[in-house]
């Protein structure tokens, strides 16, 4: 057994580092002794020096700290943080777990992704791959319903639980959202993150929001601009028609940022300035950039 300054010492912390570790993100629960004095063994100081690694190469000790000490290892056994080399083959590792119905393996991973890497990453090497692979496993074959739903709804869960780790309650906001007939959220959810960690105030809604929901939303909270996702072809003329009430009903400056497979067509057809379709992180992180400014 160790008190603070010494296990602060053989981890490389500092003992005021350590304590608040240890209150804000609970990485350690030490023992106590008969005085109510702090005491960590040898597996707790073992856990701080893996965790003050990990952090010395740019992981957050929030995301870190929730994590067993396995997935701590095997964070350290890799070179992520060199370029990121060894993603390209993470998607289909996890949902060949999936496909066995190793649920915890493929949880596991998706938490070590989200504890280790960039956004941008994230979503753009591994939550979008991870979806295109669903769909091709899905079209052949290979993906039962209850395997795709289990995918759904651990990546839903997982994504949604960084959007609400840190809410910012800043005004105007980014909402985000899909119209009536289109359920489909992965990808909307994914540039929600993409606006968050440009720093943007963001309001995720959900699905299947009709338009005359929406603009009340956006009139109430005085939106900054309107994101909606937009999938299924089948649903193309009757998002067209929700886009046109948005359209007459919003105020003149609030944009509509259209993603998913019909936003072209969907921009086309409404030929106004106002409604663009954003495929790439690339312009949505311009256009939240220029929409999150100082406004005039």
């Amino acid at each position: 057994m160790f008190p603070v300054k010494a296990a602060a010492e053989l981890s490389g912390l500092t003992p005021e580092t350590l304590r608040a570790w240890e209150r804000r993100h609970v990485a350690v629960v030490p023992h106590r002794d008969a005085r109510g004095r702090r005491l960590y063994d040898s597996a707790m100081v073992e856990r701080l020096a893996r965790l003050h690694r990990l952090t010395g190469r740019g992981h957050p000790i929030r995301d870190l700290a929730p994590l067993d000490d396995e997935a701590l290892d095997r964070l350290l056994g890799e070179a992520r943080q060199s370029g990121y080399g060894a993603l390209e083959a993470l998607p289909e590792r996890m949902l060949d777990a999936v496909a066995d119905y190793r649920v915890d393996e493929f949880d596991r991973d998706l938490s070590v992704a989200i504890a280790t890497l960039p956004v941008q990453i994230l979503v753009t090497r591994v939550v979008m791959p991870l979806l295109r692979e669903v769909g091709m496993r899905w079209a052949d074959g290979r993906l039962a319903i209850a395997q795709e739903r289990l995918v759904s709804s651990l990546l839903r869960a997982r994504l949604l639980s960084i959007l609400n780790q840190h809410p910012r309650e800043r005004r105007p906001r980014i909402l985000f959202a899909t119209l009536p007939g289109e359920p489909h959220e992965l990808g909307l959810l994914g540039a929600a993150l993409l606006a968050h960690e440009a720093d943007a105030p963001v309001l995720y809604l959900g699905t299947e929001l009709p338009a005359a929901e929406l603009l009340r939303v956006a009139e109430r909270l005085d939106a900054s601009a309107l994101a909606l996702s937009s999938i299924d072809p089948g649903q193309a003329r009757a998002t067209l028609a929700e886009l046109r009430l948005l359209h007459e009903g919003l105020r003149a400056d609030l944009p509509i940022w259209l993603g998913g497979a019909n936003a072209r067509y969907l921009a086309e057809a409404m030929g106004v300035e106002r409604v663009q379709a954003v495929n790439d992180p690339a312009t949505l992180a311009r256009l939240v950039r220029r929409r999150t400014g100082p406004r005039r």
